[in-house]
């Protein structure tokens, strides 16, 4: 029979609970005082509730959106500015929808990649010495999107990009109580007394969390006038890609996908399991996802069209449930042609039609009334630069508009996400 071995669990006690509150307090009159020195991040600070926990499980600090946790012990040890700086860090993380973004890419990297994107944006209002040691930093990926970070640190065995910068060029192995590593591993055997905090609950992250924090980052923008021709043109364009919002459209695209073939509830077909019971219950069922995708191929998105194809492939390759009805329109339908995920090669050879001028409302007339079935489609992706004329109403299913990167919004209806080069 194997032994088992005996992890002693301790919580905070009375003293514990006393320095915990004394070090809330002094965190909340730090998220004050950046009023003056930093008032967009201050003002968004003061959405999230700041809980110092003794908890093994956190190492240094992290958000999940609603909260800051902060390690007791990792935020003593930070020097006035060095708290600033861990909280400012924890907002931009909720500024970029980093929760939501990652989807299912490898959580270390990812960490790493927002880390680096979080970074680069403070490196410009804090110094060297107002940062904790081990932070992840690099001039060269400053700018970059975390999307963008992650796939370079790819091209890279894990050894190489698993060490922390500081500003002085020191670095340190990634296992060696990194900053902002969330979640270190803890076991019997290194841990013969675990400390737990009851007060250490993160909860899950949503999607309508990130739709929240993009209200909160506009209503800030505003309110502390963030905008305005006289402030940092780096504090600007991150904040404009927020809002646009420019974030990397597959992961987007992914979730709405994934929220919809993932299954739907249908009242006519009731859960049998729940019907014994008197309740009639929507029943789940699985289908495979039709989407309508338009590509405006007229003379000014010709340019596009590569990366347009690109991203179409990545959709069907990402999703086996998906059939594409993919609609080619300059100023007129010039063809209409049908992909799953084993057409991919096919699409290869395929080839554009138009190049002329532009006009959106064709494709929209060619789904309500020329399609063979007369069955609306479960949503529509327009691929354009946005320069043409769109319908005045909204039709009944959703729609997305996937504009290049100088592209504008054709009109105030439907989803619009911005196609990063």
């Amino acid at each position: 029979m194997t032994a088992q071995a005996i992890v002693a669990v301790i919580v905070p006690d009375a003293a514990v609970q006393r320095e915990k509150q004394r070090v809330v307090t002094e965190l909340q009159q730090l998220r004050s005082d950046l009023l003056l020195s930093q008032p967009f991040v201050a003002v968004l600070a003061m959405r999230l509730h700041l809980v110092v926990v003794d908890d093994d499980r956190l190492a240094t600090a992290c958000t999940d959106s609603q909260r800051v946790f902060f390690n007791l012990d990792f935020i003593k040890r930070c020097s006035t500015s060095q708290k600033k700086f861990v909280l400012a860090h924890e907002v931009w993380h909720c500024v970029m929808g980093h929760f939501i973004r990652r989807q299912d890419r490898e959580p270390l990297r990812w960490n790493y990649a927002c880390d680096f994107e979080v970074n680069g944006i403070l490196h410009h209002y804090f110094k060297g010495d107002d940062m904790p040691e081990n932070v992840l930093f690099s001039h060269s990926y400053s700018g970059k999107s975390a999307e963008q970070i992650y796939q370079t640190l790819g091209r890279s065995a894990a050894d190489q990009w698993h060490e922390t910068y500081i500003i002085g060029g020191k670095s340190l192995p990634a296992d060696n109580a990194q900053f902002d590593q969330h979640q270190p591993e803890l076991s019997s055997a290194q841990h013969p007394a675990i400390k737990l905090d009851p007060d250490y609950q993160p909860q899950p992250v949503t999607e309508r969390d990130l739709h929240r924090w993009r209200e909160y980052t506009a209503a800030a923008a505003q309110v502390t006038g963030v905008m305005a021709g006289n402030q940092s043109s780096v504090m600007q364009r991150v904040i404009k890609n927020v809002l646009s919002p420019q974030l990397s459209w597959p992961s987007i695209l992914q979730r709405f996908i994934q929220r919809t073939i993932s299954g739907s509830y249908s009242w006519h077909r009731p859960a049998r399991r729940y019907i014994g019971q008197g309740l009639y219950l929507p029943g789940r069922q699985g289908k495979k996802l039709h989407i309508s995708l338009a590509i405006d191929t007229s003379g000014s998105t010709l340019e596009d069209l590569p990366q347009f194809l690109a991203e179409i492939s990545s959709i069907l390759r990402q999703f086996e449930q998906v059939r594409l009805q993919v609609i080619s329109c300059d100023a007129t339908v010039t063809d209409v042609s049908y992909y799953e995920n084993n057409d991919l090669p096919a699409l290869v050879n395929w080839q554009a039609k138009g190049g002329g001028g532009t006009d959106f409302r064709p494709v929209f007339a060619y789904l309500q009334h020329e399609q063979s079935d007369n069955c609306p489609p479960q949503a529509l992706i327009f691929f354009t630069d946005g320069y043409g004329t769109a319908p005045a109403q909204a039709p009944q299913y959703p729609v997305i508009w996937v504009l290049t990167g100088q592209g504008r919004q054709p009109t105030n209806w439907g989803e619009v996400i911005a196609l990063i080069s």
